[in-house]
């Protein structure tokens, strides 16, 4: 080729070139963020809405039906995912794969600015924020204090210590939970207003009018402008205590401090955090999402060291959970897997190449190779994580392919009789030229495969991008390496034609008795062609028949120590009975071995960036300390330990359930292995959809591998319903609204204002005494006042205890609920398949359905997606091997090796119990760059010398010949450089050891392929072609 020509005659240039690839490489290198995934952006926003005091159907009925039935209108939307709590409504907007995240959030504000008007009055302002899930805490830290109450330390936490962190360079804000809110009670004696014929509803609307800031307009004078303002704010707890209520007679005012006890204390604690058993203020901090997280957490902790120094008397910041520390542990162990696998690479080399000199050439290309990714990972914007250097460790087992077979080729013509008479850079220049075409026709095969992975959306497209275009580019520097720097170093390094050592090395010795053997088999099989063709035939059944035995999942678990206990006491238990039971569970883990550390959040679920209350459930988040220090996997621990943790709650009607913390940042359809998603319309009761869902689990749950089996719902939360008698109220001359009103004021209390205090804010509420209200009697002793007289609420209608739902998850607008189970010690595929065999013939009412959630749906699209992506990179490998052969047939030989390497990969896989996921059929398509290689190099080889007047027999057989050191070379650095990865050793490299070892099983494979199906095949084809 003319560039291999001009490097040859330009070694200076060359050097120049090789020096400035070799210095961007190294400064993309050191500046390269690292984080531990790939930067994923989902079109998704989020919208939060808080109503205090709302029930689950209260939020239904008044904001979801209102906002989704907008919502549904807006452009490219995928679909609606809701859940309707306590006090809060949450919606997930989930857009089309494609869609502009920012587009797609202006939509959402449109939208949502059409129905602000529509939500109830009392309603907060909609939060909005589009999804990022790389914006994840980058460190959790627990505030413990022994002075400071839970009040006190919240507040503080509040005011002055999250400010701290805001300032760190790419941090994002933070988050407060647990501990106290500050709140300005005051306590409404309501025997005193019920004698004084006082409205609590009048006592907020009277203490708000005497608390105010208000601008008044300008003032101009001669000289200056002046603003006009009223600061009628509240400076003092003896200023609200002072309130006149109402005038009295004689001058004897009615004061509030009359009629209410005013504390300053908090809002009634619904979440409770803890460290080790130590209840705290928990304090999030978040990253940006372009940030490089081990900078973040770096000042982040420069910025602790900082305040150490200076905290409030026993005041204690302790991390409790670092992003940092697994990405750290992530990426060594997959950069140290790269290291033993370059090791290894050199190791072979030196074995078949045996000279120093051809050593040297090989390891001086492979640099270049690898330094010019890095730069080209600059240019992209990627970052260096788990997935991109396990790119990295891959392109290392097949970027040497092209520089092996330019070098061995080279050294080949070397050796032959007559290259004594001829000068070193025309022997350079021939082997390169003899290879180089078929090389650049079978590197633009191998990056076209992955090519599809840029066309198709979908999560398996946004997690892989990053690690198939490194291999992709890697490939692609390999072979403008191979052209270029390999010959001219060849050129320079290598012994000239004159002076070559006619000794033999120990991998010359090695491959000339296996050339031996090769000629002696491959006679036998060409000559019983029909017998081996048969033989293949039967080993690709047999390897799709193990694949059922296999079992199959979505992505492999991180081993990163992380365990999740999720404890669902029955509903309707009270926040202290919860942190009791996860108190038990404390004990208990604090005793098992291997623990770093454990954090609790009781009474609460974490969304997003918002923690939403429910005093029944709560969880404990177990550390376990590295894995090179337990000796034992996360599975295998919790397997072990599950049952002890279970029973430590020492509660009859505690469900806990122990498991696997899911992958961060990855957006799942949930935690569980299995979802069974049973879609109903408004018109089946949500207890009705219950008792199907009951039924469901019960017909699952002695399936083997069935663990931690739950129903997402409880429709059993304890109410007190009040019914109004219309006819009473128009009778007295009251409204329900009224009526309504008043209950809500004395049980949840209003808000009459804020507080200030050293700059900052706090609302003042005015509720009925805390000790009030105990019991349904108390509740319909409840007064209700109004200028018509005093009302009891007993008198106005009827009061019933009732349940209701905890929740209410919506879907598109109809109702969901969930039948949730992990599978432990079982193939979570298989399993799935039996769960869904057994309740496919449930009887539903009209218009319900149930849908696959969970692993189960996220195997069941993306395996689609990925099949779909196989067909269309073997399409456009065949288009470019048509075009190079000039044939339509040989390119499907060369092809049909890649669904004939099935074989090795499912042999392997079943060996080592390893299920196939996503990144083994991902590692399908490296193997099939590999199979392209491999073949479209001997075919040509075989074309050559069929040109040169060789028969067909004696071109096969000495094509074959020719090919074996560079194919065993090859086949053996991308197994031995695999072995780190696919023995798991380090840190994450979890997620790629499935790859790894499906890989090795279709390399060794691919030898039986190229040395013998290959040649049969090929010698059938030609054979009938002269007929």
């Amino acid at each position: 080729m003319k560039i291999t020509e001009l490097s040859l005659k330009r070694p200076v240039a060359v050097i120049v070139l090789v020096a400035t690839a070799v210095l961007l490489g190294l400064i993309s290198f050191v500046s390269l963020p690292v984080n531990l995934l790939p930067d994923i952006t989902y079109p998704m926003v989020k919208v939060y809405i808080n109503w205090r005091g709302a029930t689950p159907e209260d939020i239904e009925n008044n904001i979801a039906d209102v906002v989704e039935q907008k919502m549904a209108t807006v452009d490219n939307l995928d679909y609606l995912d809701s859940q309707c709590t306590d006090g809060l409504y949450t919606l997930l907007v989930n857009f089309k794969e494609g869609t502009n995240v920012d587009i797609a959030y202006q939509d959402t504000l449109a939208k949502m600015g059409l129905v602000k008007k529509q939500l109830p009055k009392d309603a907060s302002e909609p939060m909005i924020f589009k999804a990022d899930p790389s914006q994840l805490p980058v460190i959790d830290l627990l505030i413990t204090s022994e002075k400071l109450d839970s009040v006190k330390l919240r507040t503080w936490v509040e005011n002055y210590l999250q400010q701290q962190f805001t300032g760190v360079p790419g941090s994002a804000g933070t988050e407060v939970s647990g501990g106290a809110k500050r709140e300005i009670r005051v306590y409404l004696d309501y025997l005193k207003v019920q004698m004084l014929g006082l409205n609590p509803d009048k006592i907020a609307q009277r203490l708000a009018e005497e608390n105010i800031e208000q601008a008044g307009g300008l003032v101009t004078t001669e000289k200056k402008e002046f603003t006009v303002r009223t600061k009628g704010y509240f400076k003092s707890i003896d200023e609200i205590k002072n309130i006149i209520i109402m005038p009295g007679k004689d001058g004897q005012n009615i004061y509030l401090k009359d009629i209410a006890t005013i504390k300053d204390t908090s809002d009634i604690q619904r979440v409770i955090t803890k460290l080790n058993a130590k209840e705290g203020v928990k304090l999030s901090v978040f990253k940006q999402a372009e940030a490089n997280t081990l900078d973040v957490e770096t000042g982040i902790k420069k910025r602790i060291e900082e305040l150490k120094k200076i905290l409030p008397a026993g005041v204690k910041l302790d991390i409790i959970y670092n992003q940092a520390d697994y990405i750290r542990a992530a990426n060594k162990g997959v950069r140290d897997a790269a290291i033993i696998a370059a090791l290894l690479v050199i190791l072979v080399t030196w074995f078949f190449l045996g000279h120093t000199r051809h050593v040297l050439v090989i390891l001086l290309s492979m640099p270049v190779s690898l330094l010019l990714t890095f730069a080209f990972m600059k240019l992209m914007g990627f970052s260096v994580n788990i997935l991109s250097l396990g790119g990295l460790v891959l392109a290392i087992t097949v970027i040497l392919d092209q520089s092996v077979i330019v070098l061995e080729n080279i050294v080949r013509l070397q050796h032959e009789k007559n290259a004594a008479n001829k000068d070193m850079t025309s022997i350079v220049l021939k082997g390169s030229n003899e290879v180089s075409s078929a090389l650049m026709f079978a590197v633009m095969t191998f990056v076209a495969l992955f090519l599809p992975f840029l066309l198709v959306p979908g999560l398996v497209s946004l997690l892989f991008h990053e690690l198939i275009l490194i291999i992709a580019a890697a490939i692609s520097f390999s072979m403008l390496v191979a052209i270029t720097i390999t010959p001219s170093l060849s050129n320079a390094l290598l012994e000239k034609t004159d002076k070559i050592e006619k000794k033999q090395t120990k991998g010359d010795i090695v491959i000339e008795k296996l050339k031996h053997l090769l000629t002696k088999s491959l006679t036998y099989a060409l000559e019983r062609r029909k017998l081996f063709i048969w033989l293949t035939i039967g080993l690709f059944v047999i390897g799709m028949m193990l694949f059922t035995v296999i079992g199959s999942e979505f992505l492999p678990k991180a081993d990163d120590g992380m365990i999740t206990v999720k404890v669902k006491m029955p509903t309707g238990t009270s926040l202290q009975i919860t942190n009791n039971i996860i108190s038990n569970i404390e004990k208990k883990v604090k005793d098992l071995p291997y623990i770093e550390n454990y954090s609790s959040l009781i009474g609460g679920k974490v969304w997003g960036l918002v923690t939403y209350e429910i005093a029944n459930e709560g969880e404990v988040d177990i550390q376990l300390v590295p894995k090179s220090k337990r000796g034992i996997s996360t599975d295998d621990y919790v397997k072990k330990y599950a049952e002890e943790i279970q029973k430590s709650a020492g509660y009859p009607g505690a469900k806990v359930m122990v498991m696997h913390t899911k992958m961060k940042g990855i957006r799942m359809t949930g935690d569980f292995d299995i979802e069974i998603e049973l879609h109903a319309p408004k018109t089946v009761t949500m207890v009705e959809m219950y008792e199907l869902a009951a039924k469901i689990s019960s017909m699952i749950k002695d399936v083997k591998g069935v663990s931690n089996l739950s129903i997402s719902i409880d429709v059993t939360k304890p109410e007190y319903h009040f019914i109004p008698d219309r006819n009473r109220l128009a009778d007295i001359g009251i409204s329900e609204a009224a009526v309504s009103s008043n209950i809500k004021t004395l049980v949840d209390g209003e808000v009459a204002g804020s507080y200030y205090e050293s700059g900052y804010y706090y609302p003042i509420r005015v509720v009925a005494d805390e000790k009030t209200f105990k019991g349904k009697e108390d509740v319909g002793n409840m007064p209700i006042f109004m200028k018509k007289g005093l009302f009891y609420l007993r008198d106005l209608g009827t009061i019933k205890t009732s349940v209701g739902p905890v929740e209410i998850d919506r879907i598109d607008q109809m109702r969901v609920i969930k039948v949730t189970a992990s599978v432990i010690g079982a193939d979570v595929g298989k399993t799935s398949s039996e769960v869904y065999r057994m309740i496919k013939d449930i009887k539903l009412p009209a218009g319900c359905f149930i849908k696959a959630g969970g692993q189960t749906q996220m195997m069941r699209e993306n395996f689609k997606t990925l099949g779909f992506i196989l067909l269309m990179a073997l399409f456009f490998a065949y288009v470019i091997l048509a075009i190079q052969f000039e044939s339509l047939i040989l390119p499907l030989l060369i092809l049909s090796r890649i669904p004939l390497s099935v074989i090795g990969i499912s042999v392997a896989l079943f060996i080592t119990n390893t299920p196939v996921g996503v990144t083994v059929l991902i590692g399908v398509l490296l193997l099939s760059g590999i199979e392209i290689v491999h073949g479209v190099i001997l075919i040509t080889f075989i074309q050559e010398l069929i040109a040169a007047g060789e028969k067909v027999k004696e071109a096969v057989l000495k094509g074959a010949e020719l090919r074996l050191r560079p194919v065993l070379m090859t086949a053996m650095v991308g197994i031995l450089g695999l072995i780190p990865l696919a023995f798991g050793w380090g840190e994450g490299t979890e997620l790629l050891k499935p790859m790894a070892i499906g890989v090795i099983g279709g390399l060794i494979f691919s030898i039986y392929l190229t040395f013998y199906y290959m040649p049969i095949v090929f010698m059938a084809i030609m054979e009938n072609k002269n007929k």
